[in-house]
């Protein structure tokens, strides 16, 4: 999975930003993870012109609020209902993504690590609002059954903020 493909699968998906913004999302995720997405898209808002006041005050922002032309021009109607999170929202289901799919290709190394003790990867879903992730909730699978990309039936601006994680049996190599 690569920092493109999650972050297409992303905007197209929630439809808060406009297709070519794929290209601005996968450039602010973060590779170490060190950041929260939401700082991130806060500095990518303050960078460059800002939009005036009065555009603001038409979008329902305080006058403090930083959100600069680029960022609005990005910005679908859609994602307009909530134009400060229109760009965090995305990279926040976009990082979920990337890091379970880093997850997933660990398997080879899992594999020859820990042997028949490795039973696979455990879907955790961390937030329950989204009926789609949940049923992934306690799933065990091998990596390419692995659900790293979020269900095609997520809800609405759902960040498909579930992890996936070795499952491991110490006791397999006890005879």
């Amino acid at each position: 999975m690569t920092a493109i493909e999650a972050a297409q699968e992303a905007v197209t998906t929630l439809g808060l930003l406009r297709a070519e913004a794929a290209t601005t999302i996968a450039a602010l995720l973060d590779p170490e993870t060190r950041e929260h997405p939401r700082a991130i898209a806060t500095a990518y808002r303050k960078a460059g012109e800002q939009v005036l006041d009065s555009e603001k005050r038409a979008l329902g922002l305080r006058k403090n609020a930083f959100l600069s032309q680029p960022a609005l021009a990005e910005i679908t109607p859609l994602g307009l209902a909530d134009p400060l999170g229109a760009h965090e929202v995305p990279l926040l289901r976009a990082t979920f993504t990337l890091i379970r799919g880093r997850r997933v290709a660990e398997q080879g190394a899992l594999e020859t690590q820990l042997g028949n003790a490795f039973i696979g990867f455990k879907h955790e879903t961390l937030s329950r609002e989204c009926p789609a992730c949940n049923r992934l909730d306690g799933r065990v699978t091998r990596g390419p059954d692995a659900a790293v990309l979020p269900p095609s039936d997520c809800i609405a601006g759902c960040t498909a903020n579930y992890g996936i994680r070795p499952k491991i049996d110490y006791l397999a190599d006890i005879n």
